[in-house]
This record gives C-alpha cells, sequence and structure tokens, in this order.
C-alpha cells in the first residue's frame, strides 16, 4: 500500500496483525461481548488498593511540593508547583476504565512459550455531568495491559484468538504518578514519573509480581555477590539478548520500576543496566551477533528491554498503544490523531510477518529490533557514525544525506547515546529541534538538570515571520525547544498540505497553545481550548510520519470556529500535527476535575 492510500485510508490496518484491534467501533461492541474491564479483572477493589499504596510509595520518595487539586495549586504562582497523581480516581464513580486496544503477541512464544499471548490494554477515563446538561470528560495517562494466555492447539489460537477462551496472567500497569510543569522545570520543558508495576491473581489473591528483565539496581548494588551473578547469566545467554528473546531469572528483578522524562531516551536514571554494570568488565562479544557489537552495546540492548527502556524509547508520553479517541469523550482538541506511538507503528509489521509465518507452518524470524529502530518524520532517532559500539552505523544513519545525526541529549556514563537527524539551518522547517545540553546527575529523576545550549543561531523572541525561524525556549512546554513561524494566507487555508505528488507537506499551520492555553488548566478544558484559535506553523505527522520524542501526533480540531474547510479534509485523510505530549490533557494527570 503506498504513502498516500495509507494516509488516506486513516487506519494502520494494513500493517496490523490479524488479531490486532484498534478501531473505536470494533473496542467498543467487544466489550459489550465479553471483553469489558469488569469482565477481564476480578476483585478490582483489592488490585485498586495495591496499585494505590505503589502510587503513593512512588509519590512519597519525591522531595519536592506537590499538589493534587488545582485549588491547592494556586498557592504556587502561576499555579507552578509539582503534580501528584490523585489516587481517587480509582475508585472515583466518575471513572472507568475504557478498552482501548488488542494487540496480538503470538511472538511472545519465544520469551514465555506455548501459544504466545494476548494484550488487553485498558485505559482510564472519566465522564463529569455538566449542570447545564451533557457530560464532559477525558481519558487519564494511566494504562492496564491485562495479558491473556492463549490455549492450545496453537494453530487454531493464532488463527482466531479471539475465539479461544483465554486465561488472565498479569496486569501490567503504566502510570504518570508524578508531573512537574514546563514553568517548574524550565530546562527540560517539563518532567513526569511513571510507574511501572506488574500484578498477578495468585490463589485469588492480588500480588505483585516481578518486572520482565528489569533488574533490582539497589538491591544489586548492595549485593555484590547476586550481582556477580547476574553477570554470569549475562555471559551465558548472549545470543537470546542478541535476538531479544530472553527472560532473566525472577531471583534478580525488582517489583516495581519508575521511568522519567522528558529526554528520557539518553537518561542513565532510565538505563538499569548501565547503573549497574558501566565501571565493570563485561563478557567478550562474539563476532556473529545481528545486533550487538561491542560490551557498550549488550548494556544498551538490556537496557532497552527493561520497563524503563520501553517506556522511553519510541513511547508517545511513555505509552505505546493509545487508542483511537471516543469523540463522545474526548472533546475537539484533546485528540490523538494516531493510536500508536512510533514504535508501535514500527513494529506492525514484524509482528504482521511472524504470524503470518506460524500460520503458515514456518519459522518465523525471532529477532526483535532496538525500539528506535524504523522511524522517520521529525528528527528521527540515529545512531552517530562515532558509535559503532551498538551496530554498523549504516544501519542508523539518516535517510537524508544533507542531514546530520547529533547527540542533542548528553550525560556522563551513557553506554550508548543516540542523537536525532538534524538539518543545516538553511534547510530548517517547522516544528524541529533547536536546542540540545548537558544532563546533570542527580541522585533522583526529579534532580536531575539539564543545562542547555543552541543548535542554531535563532531568536526566541516573539517577534513571529512567515519567512524565518524562531526557536521557541523550552520554558514554554517544547522540549528541545521547536523552530516556529507565523502563516502565510495561503497557508492558513492549509493549501498544499496535501502535495501533486502524494505526499504530505512536512510543515502545516495548526493551531497552537500559548498563554490561553495555560489558563485551560483552571476550570472546564473542553470548552477553553475550543476557544483557542491561535495558528501557527509546526510539523505534519500521519501514519507514515512520526513526531520526535517527547511530541505526539495531535488530530486537527477541524471543528473548531475559524478553521477552514480543508482542515476536514485533511483530518479525514489522517494528517495530523506534532504537539508536546503535555499540550493534551489526556496525557497530564493535572487539569481534570475532582474525582
Amino acid at each position: 500500500m503506498s504513502l498516500l492510500a495509507l494516509v488516506l485510508a486513516g487506519s494502520l490496518a494494513a500493517l496490523a496483525s490479524p488479531a490486532d484491534v484498534l478501531d473505536r467501533a470494533s473496542l467498543a461492541a467487544l466489550e459489550g461481548e465479553g471483553y469489558s474491564f469488569e469482565g477481564r479483572v476480578p476483585a478490582w477493589d483489592s488490585l485498586s488498593e495495591l496499585l494505590a499504596a505503589d502510587i503513593e510509595a512512588v509519590i512519597a520518595t519525591v522531595d519536592r511540593p506537590l499538589v493534587r487539586e488545582h485549588a491547592e495549586a494556586k498557592r504556587w504562582p502561576a499555579g507552578n508547583v509539582g503534580r501528584a497523581f490523585d489516587t481517587r480516581w480509582l475508585r472515583s464513580e466518575l471513572a472507568f476504565f475504557q478498552l482501548a486496544g488488542i494487540i496480538d503477541r503470538a511472538d511472545r512464544r519465544d520469551i514465555v512459550g506455548g501459544c504466545g499471548e494476548l494484550r488487553l490494554i485498558y485505559r482510564l477515563a472519566y465522564r463529569q455531568p455538566r449542570e447545564e446538561g451533557g457530560s464532559v470528560g477525558s481519558r487519564l495517562p494511566l494504562t492496564l495491559n491485562v495479558v491473556m494466555g492463549r490455549p492450545e492447539p496453537c494453530a487454531a489460537s493464532w488463527a482466531d484468538p479471539l475465539a479461544a477462551p483465554l486465561r488472565l496472567l498479569r496486569v501490567e500497569v503504566n502510570a504518570q504518578v508524578v508531573r512537574f510543569p514546563s514553568g517548574v522545570e524550565t530546562e527540560f520543558g517539563g518532567q513526569a514519573a511513571y510507574l511501572l508495576a506488574v500484578y498477578a491473581p495468585v490463589d485469588g489473591v492480588w500480588q505483585r509480581q516481578a518486572l520482565e528483565n528489569t533488574p533490582d539496581v539497589e538491591r544489586l548494588r548492595a549485593d555484590p555477590e547476586e550481582r556477580a551473578r547476574l553477570l554470569a547469566w549475562m555471559a551465558g545467554h548472549l545470543e537470546e539478548i542478541d535476538l531479544g528473546a530472553y527472560r532473566i531469572p525472577e531471583g534478580f528483578l525488582a517489583t516495581r520500576a519508575v521511568s522519567w522524562s522528558t529526554l528520557g531516551t539518553n537518561r542513565t536514571i532510565n538505563k538499569p543496566f548501565t547503573r549497574l554494570f558501566a565501571d565493570t568488565v563485561l563478557p567478550a562479544i562474539p563476532s556473529d551477533l545481528r545486533l550487538i557489537a561491542s560490551p557498550a552495546g549488550l548494556l544498551e540492548r538490556l537496557d532497552d528491554g527493561s520497563c524503563q527502556g520501553c517506556h522511553q524509547a519510541g513511547a508517545m508520553a511513555g505509552f505505546h498503544l493509545l487508542g483511537e479517541d471516543d469523540p463522545a469523550l474526548a472533546g475537539v482538541t484533546n485528540r490523538l490523531n494516531l493510536p500508536l506511538s512510533p514504535h508501535g507503528q514500527a513494529e506492525q509489521g514484524r509482528r504482521a510477518a511472524y504470524v503470518s509465518a506460524l500460520l503458515a507452518g514456518q519459522e518465523p524470524d525471532r529477532f526483535r529490533p532496538h525500539s528506535l529502530q524504523g522511524h522517520s518524520g521529525t528528527n528521527p532517532p540515529c545512531l552517530p557514525p562515532a558509535q559503532s559500539a551498538f551496530v554498523a552505523s549504516a544501519a542508523w544513519g539518516c535517510a537524508d544525506p544533507a542531514e546530520t545525526c547529533t547527540v542533542l541529549v548528553k550525560e556522563e556514563g551513557l553506554s550508548v547515546p543516540f542523537g536525532q537527524c538534524l538539518p543545516a539551518q538553511e534547510a530548517l522547517t517547522a516544528g524541529l529541534s533547536c536546542r540540545g545540553g548537558q544532563i546533570q546527575t542527580g541522585a533522583d529523576g526529579y534532580q536531575d538538570r539539564f543545562v542547555q545550549a543552541e543548535l542554531y543561531a535563532l531568536p526566541e523572541d516573539k517577534r513571529f515571520s512567515a519567512t524565518s525561524y524562531n526557536c521557541r525556549p523550552t520554558v514554554i512546554g517544547v522540549p528541545l525547544g521547536r523552530t516556529y513561524r507565523s502563516c502565510t494566507k495561503a497557508e492558513r487555508a492549509l493549501e498544499g498540505v496535501l502535495r501533486e505528488d502524494g505526499k504530505v507537506a512536512e510543515e502545516i499551520c495548526a493551531v497552537v497553545g500559548g498563554s490561553a492555553f495555560d489558563r485551560c488548566v483552571e476550570g472546564d478544558f473542553h470548552d477553553c481550548l475550543d476557544g483557542i484559535v491561535a495558528r501557527g506553523m509546526v510539523d505534519s505527522c500521519h501514519a507514515g510520519r512520526s513526531c520526535r520524542e517527547d511530541y505526539a501526533c495531535q488530530a486537527l480540531p477541524w471543528q473548531l470556529p475559524g478553521m477552514p474547510a480543508q482542515a476536514r479534509v485533511l483530518a479525514e485523510a489522517g494528517v495530523g500535527f506534532c504537539t508536546p505530549t503535555y499540550f493534551l490533557f489526556q496525557l497530564r494527570l493535572d487539569g481534570h476535575p475532582v474525582p
């Protein structure tokens, strides 16, 4: 299928495994046919108590001011204070869990055996009645991955997984539990901490479980003998680790992890193996492996396979499946344009090929690429030529020979620092990174500091032009800055976005936030955002073009007053625009009503 056909289809279905379900209508129908949250997750009251305790435990480790309600935030200038997840949402009468997607993971047989797994992804959401009638609502940045075991015979299960009886194995949680707005974390463009945890029913009682391939760093640091045993295990399983089809014994693993954004891909706080073994003599690496080329590459492969690595690399606000928005719930300006992260999109083809091989009676390719491979779009991730320690540099270069792979976020101790593809200043377009810098490592993620440096000689004032670019500063919530200019009359009419050659232009005159956006936190953000019609040039996105790290593909709000008729055409063709993830209220824990 051509890129244009894929865009016009407005769907990733052409790439998906036969069992994947991503469209909202099908998911809603399945919820009424036995796939509701209540029907798949028993004893929620008990599980929610465990989850609430783990959320509160993470919040308690952050030694900075945190509030839960906007009324409390008003005690600080402009409400600039850290925000903590309100665990009352887990039991609120306003809240519910909505099925956001079903993902076929037959390929998990390489790791867990049997017939693999099926993933039911549920997102926490709420619906609040309005005094004048009707209701408003949103989804929240908390997902439950309900992992189901697939029964034998495998051939029947692979052919029609939804028709087979499924067995609940575990529930994996990804929850944003702390957020610092950009007015507090001015250099990072905002920061957030996410809880990663797993629970399973054992004899009918929910219990915490070990996190897959995620070591307990603090415990192993304090136990040199146990750390040495993990190192020996690594040395004996290099081939499986290289393939990405391995499973570290539970005795080494943590039962809870915290992942930090923004700039999370190149932060050592999110790299547990680098933190454990950076100063250790590591095993010699065979020359015939497919991905790992050195001891540093071994650490990066393991870091990428940890919960923190999976959470950060190629994600969308720390998530890989957020699902299509329910228009009745999301409103106009709180909608995502794509249900999957850049990594999720890149994985679709591999997993579909895997299932096709199984159904044909063939042995599939077990190799899993690194989470940052296969992306395209704005400032795609890359490996600088000097970093041949991981894989051949040609495999990670920039597709455009005029662009340079540059490490924008530097931190001492990184095993393999990744870069972004940057154009020369004369080739700039809207939405690109325009700042880099150095992480100053703190004792924990919230104590990290980022010292910025200019990438281009661009102004940061508010004197915008339609013919030259400005670097919007991180303090307004745009990590690594964002190249920006004002729109011409033709661009405001969205002319030329769908080009005659069938491609989508890299720039689009979309809705932007500004000071009016900040005020929307204070009340009903649906009504408030619907009144924002400021426009500016940013980068476009669609199923064939991803946004850069810490940005998400937002749906064009064609329904807003002042938007041209062409906006609806583009929206229905699957074209959106890149926005900082926390500009979408469904991806931030603050700005919502009291539970």
